[in-house]
């Protein structure tokens, strides 16, 4: 209640009567300014992990991506890039079918990525050991399995381009990958 209360005496004056206790603490109440709230944490932003960019030959059109490891060219000599489309055109592939990249230019990639940004449903090492992009240890010159991508680990280019044995080894496993 916040009304005043008056009380008439028998000679009609008016007295003015104090409210009782429990009034007092009902206004009180109602007068009193609310808490503050305690302080509120404010979580940190979350960084968000932007997905690796990578920049390489050809568009992936069958997600085949080529790991080779070239430390002289940004992407590939030229020398490397004909020995290689030659091999992939005996295999009915094209530069638009394939990805090329070279692993010189980014040295703290792993297969996670790789397979995240490429899609890759087949990855070839030329002269790269798996360990470089965090695979398990897989044998050479053989077709292996891993996170559903069909793995091929191989010669170098070089190797091949300088020893027709090795590029016979290469080619029988090629043919069928």
């Amino acid at each position: 209640m916040t009304e005043d209360i008056y009380i008439l005496d028998q000679k009609n004056s008016i007295k003015t009567e104090e409210p009782i206790a429990s009034e007092k603490a009902v206004q009180a109440e109602r007068t009193r300014l609310p808490e503050m709230p305690a302080a509120v944490p404010v979580p940190e932003p979350v960084e968000i992990k932007k997905a690796k960019e990578f920049t390489y030959l050809g568009e992936n059109n069958k997600y085949f991506l080529i790991l080779i490891n070239d430390t002289k060219n940004r992407e590939i000599s030229s020398l490397h890039k004909e020995t290689l489309l030659k091999i992939m055109s005996a295999k009915g592939l094209e530069l638009r079918d394939l990805a090329i990249l070279n692993v010189d230019q980014y040295p703290d990639m792993n297969i996670s990525e790789l397979k995240e940004f490429f899609s890759c449903s087949k990855l070839v090492l030329f002269g790269i050991n798996p360990q470089r992009i965090a695979l398990p240890g897989i044998s050479s010159n053989k077709v292996e399995n891993h996170a559903n991508v069909k793995l091929f680990s191989t010669f170098s280019i070089d190797e091949m381009i300088s020893d027709v044995t090795k590029k016979k080894e290469f080619w029988a496993i090629m043919k069928e990958f």
